[in-house]
């Protein structure tokens, strides 16, 4: 498959989730609303991705997966005394290729972070922390056969503070970081305990969970460890159950995303308390 098919096929499962799920006799009622994808880690600028669902049914082309993305939003994001319109590129590291970014709010963690959008006299809005950095103790590799190793991570969980994780990892042509397989934990199973976790390598794209779990020995490795808020593990939590749900075949997907979007829209404003490793995968 190549990378235009991969993007094409995330895009269409994105828009797929940004519509309500309701019983097959009523998918014909079209509900419009926005998705959101919105982050802000500390020591960094904001970013937003912005787009619009369609019915389901719908006849796709590339002019109607063009007009899916939102170019001419006002995108404002505030930290309680200054606030900052983000501008809005083209990025080809992202799909849609298209995003509003920052470039004078840096993120701090402790702050609360607004951000308002408002586009063809709606307006959504949303707040988010970022909480403090998470670290890790240590990483390491397990052999699996003579070409691939398996990613182990150990820390131990502030027993002082109620913690959300979240891992992801870069290695290889992936331009972004990609969430790990069940990339999301919360500490209300191991408060104040050392964990140790086998780290899988998640797939580039959501429309299925297959993927290849082991990392190619030698090779270059970027894994980050983020401190979450609760809606945002909510959120994660339950897009990751969607996911997982869509892909058996014996399971109806009849969830609903946890959003903490205000307004008509689905999808996430959330900080990052995030701690990136460098790491090569030799056992």
């Amino acid at each position: 498959m190549t990378k235009l098919q991969r993007s094409i096929l995330f895009l269409l499962f994105f828009v797929m989730l940004a519509c309500k799920k309701e019983p097959i006799k009523s998918l014909g009622e079209y509900s419009p609303k926005f998705a959101v994808e919105g982050w802000i880690e500390q020591d960094n600028y904001a970013h937003v991705i912005l787009t619009h669902n369609i019915p389901f049914f719908t006849t796709l082309d590339s002019a109607q997966l063009d007009e899916v993305v939102i170019r001419y939003a006002k995108v404002s994001v505030s930290d309680g005394e200054r606030t900052e319109v983000l501008t809005a590129a083209k990025d080809a590291n992202y799909f849609p290729s298209f995003i509003y970014r920052g470039s004078e709010l840096k993120g701090q963690p402790g702050k609360v972070y607004t951000l308002i959008i408002e586009y063809a006299g709606n307006t959504l809005t949303a707040t988010t922390t970022i909480p403090r950095k998470a670290a890790l103790d240590s990483i390491w590799f397990i052999a699996e056969d003579n070409d691939k190793a398996q990613l182990h991570v150990k820390f131990k969980d502030n027993p002082n503070e109620k913690n959300f994780y979240k891992f992801y990892t870069k290695s290889g042509d992936n331009k972004r970081f990609v969430p790990t397989l069940l990339s999301n934990h919360d500490d209300k199973y191991f408060s104040g305990k050392e964990l140790t976790l086998q780290i899988n390598q998640g797939p580039v794209n959501n429309l299925t969970i297959k993927s290849e779990p082991f990392f190619s020995k030698g090779e270059t490795v970027l894994v980050k460890f983020s401190n979450i808020p609760k809606d945002g593990f909510d959120f994660w939590s339950s897009f990751q159950d969607e996911v997982i749900n869509s892909s058996n075949p014996l399971i109806g997907s009849t969830g609903k995303l946890k959003s903490n979007i205000k307004g008509p829209a689905l999808g996430i404003w959330c900080g990052y308390g995030s701690t990136v490793y460098k790491v090569i995968a030799n056992p």
